[in-house]
Formats: C-alpha cells, structure tokens, sequence
C-alpha cells in the first residue's frame, strides 16, 4: 500500500487529495458487493504494514515515508477473513443473478486463501503455491524472527498464529518460456497425440537423469525475491552441449526452481520453522515429476488434496464461516479439504541433488556482480532513450 500511495500522490496528486478512499480491488469488490468499507485484516498485515498485537498502524513508519496522514483515507472497519462484513444488496444482486440478502464474507489474498484450500492450518504446515511464481506459506504458533523472509505476519490467517513468506518472482513462467519459445518438437509431437505440450515436455523430461546431464540453471529470471532480495539478478542456465535439447531445460528448470524453494526452506529453518509436510496447489501441482523433484530436493514429503483450485476452494471456506456454516476457518478448512495423493522424497537421489543444490548456490555467489553491471548499463540506457 504505502509504495502504491506514494507513486498516486507523486503522479496524480488530485486523485490522491479529492479521494474520500484510497484502497485496493479487493476492498472495493466488497464495498460494490455488501455496500460497506471495511478492509481485509489478512491484506493490511501482510501488504499494509498493519500490525494489530503491536496497536495497528506504525505512525512512526507512515511518518518516516512522508504519508501521516493517509490512515484518514482508509476505512475504519478492518475484519478477518471469514468475518461477515454484511449482506448482498439489491443492486449487487441483480448484476450477478443473485438473491439479495445472502451474507458477505472478508476475504484476503488469492495465495493465503490457497492456505485454507489445501488445509495448511495447523501450525508447522506449509503451503507452495505454484502458479507462473511460487508462494512458500509457513504456519507457526510462535513469531519466527531472523528470517530473510516477508514476516512473520500475526494473526493474519488465524488467532495466534504467525506466517513466514517466501516467494519465487517465476517458475511457471520459466516453463511456459521454455514452452513458448524452445520446444518446437514437443508442440508438434504433442499435436499429432492430440495432447497438452506440457504432457509431452513432462513424459520426454522425466527419461532424463537427474542433474540434467550436467546443466545448471538459475531461476532469476525477474529477480529474486527472497531470501536474498535482488531485483537485479537474472536467469542462468549453464553447462550447455549440443548434446541438450529442451527436454534436458525442462528437467533443469524443474530442479533449478526446486533448488530455489529448498533456498527458502533453508531460511524457515534457521529461523526455527521445520516442515512437517508441504501442501502444493496451482497450476504446477499438475506435474508429477515437477513435485517428485521438489520432494526429492527438500527431502520432504508433499501433500496432495482433493480439489485442484484451492484458492477458490480457500475463499469458499471464508464464505462457508461468514453464513455460519462452521464456527471458524480451521474447522471450515479441515472439513471441506482432504489430502487424497503423498509424494514422498527418494532418498537415492540426495547425493546428486546435494550436488546440484551447491552449483545453483555458487552460480549466484559468482555472477552476481556481472549481473549488476549489465543490469545497471540496461538501466541508464533505458533512461537515455
């Protein structure tokens, strides 16, 4: 919010002085659907800077960054998920055909309701949400400090409760780049099948070896969010003969990424967090080998649950406890998901992953500064042109 609101009073002074509101989709979604303000406690902790243990709002923070004064622009009202915020109105009903009356529930952000779908609600669960980037959602009973990581948020998911934050800025996308631009073979094998390109990449990928017959690829392509926090650093992909085809890249982008959340476990853990099991979901889980990797490189086991979409699922949950189906999100949550598929970690294969895992660690290490360099000459020419 706070960089948000900066770049509006900075850009658009107007609009930032004439607002009576300045809030994001989501709010406004809610106020169009129930006709109230009120904001998502799950979004203003983990977006807004809001902390309720510690009293709410920083005014020292919102000083510091010249906005003392935008708490005045934003509703009162600020709600868990699952909270009934109000009823739907006449109008919000007839645009969607629906009956008016029906209760509103707060909801939060698409990754955390991800959290509720997979039924990462128990602390020492974590959630990977695999989309074109990747969520980590760490639950804790206690505040894990230390961490490189975005937290710990309190209370954003559940009463007493702490979460951890990593995040991947792409790993879907990477294989969708792959898709798009270097697996001309596999489209035109997948055509003749009549099936998906993923489904041919993956079957093709997965006759590969691991260490992927010597290439190492880092998976920065849009920088690296955490642990390490360098909007500069870029992909890599190294090791490269005339021998590698994509479903050699495939295969190193699969461990590449997996190297990328084991980083990010490796965080939770020094900071006291030990995963009992990951909870996957999104459009990544559909891979099999995908997550027999992960498992592989983590050495830990993930879950599987019964429905696909657990973002729509979590959200699902939030409205199931805003009509009084269920007394809160945690029972909501262990009621309507159920973990139906575990991949367990193949022990044989730590040796070579160990390997790969130090190469990825030590690929950074040694073109970090070339990155920055070319990253700072783009930088100015962008700026020159």
């Amino acid at each position: 919010m706070l960089p948000k609101a900066l770049w509006l009073r900075r850009h658009e002074p107007r609009t930032f002085e004439e607002a009576d509101y300045i809030v994001e989709g989501l709010d406004w979604l809610t106020h169009r659907l129930a006709g109230e303000w009120a904001l998502s406690l799950n979004n203003v902790t983990c977006r807004w800077n809001y902390a309720a243990p510690e009293g709410g709002w920083s005014a020292e923070l919102l000083a510091q960054v010249g906005l003392a004064e935008l708490p005045e622009k934003w509703p009162d009202t600020i709600l868990p998920m699952g909270a009934r915020v109000g009823e739907l109105t006449r109008e919000a009903a007839e645009a969607l055909g629906l009956p008016p009356g029906i209760p509103v529930a707060e909801s939060g952000i698409d990754a955390y309701t991800s959290m509720l779908g997979v039924g990462a609600v128990r602390p020492g669960r974590m959630a990977l949400v695999m989309g074109s980037s990747t969520c980590h959602l760490a639950l804790s009973d206690r505040a894990l400090c230390g961490s490189r990581l975005w937290g710990p948020f309190p209370a954003c998911l559940l009463p007493g409760t702490w979460v951890l934050e990593g995040g991947q800025t792409a790993t879907g996308a990477i294989v969708k780049w792959l898709a798009d631009n270097l697996a001309g073979g596999a489209m035109k094998r997948a055509e003749t099948e009549g099936v998906d390109v993923y489904e041919v990449l993956d079957r093709e990928a997965a006759e590969v070896g691991v260490g992927s017959e010597g290439l190492v690829l880092l998976d920065y392509f849009q920088g690296n969010r955490t642990p390490i926090g360098d909007p500069l650093a870029r992909g890599a992909i190294w090791g490269l003969s005339l021998k590698h085809g994509a479903p050699h890249l495939l295969r190193a982008i699969y461990e590449g990424t997996a190297f990328g959340t084991r980083l990010i476990l490796d965080d939770m853990r020094r900071a006291g967090f030990e995963p009992e099991g990951i909870h996957a979901c999104g459009g990544g889980a559909r891979s099999s080998l995908w997550l027999q990797i992960h498992a592989d490189v983590c050495r830990t086991p993930i879950h599987l649950t019964q429905e696909p979409g657990a973002s729509a699922l979590g959200t699902a949950v939030c409205a199931a406890v805003g009509a009084g189906l269920f007394a809160d999100l945690r029972e909501a949550a262990e009621a309507m998901t159920r973990v139906t598929r575990t991949i367990e970690p193949d022990g044989t294969s730590a040796a070579a992953h160990d390997f790969g895992y130090d190469k990825y660690l030590r690929t950074y290490a040694a073109l970090k500064d070339l990155m920055h360099e070319v990253a700072g000459r783009e930088g100015r020419q962008s700026r020159s042109g």
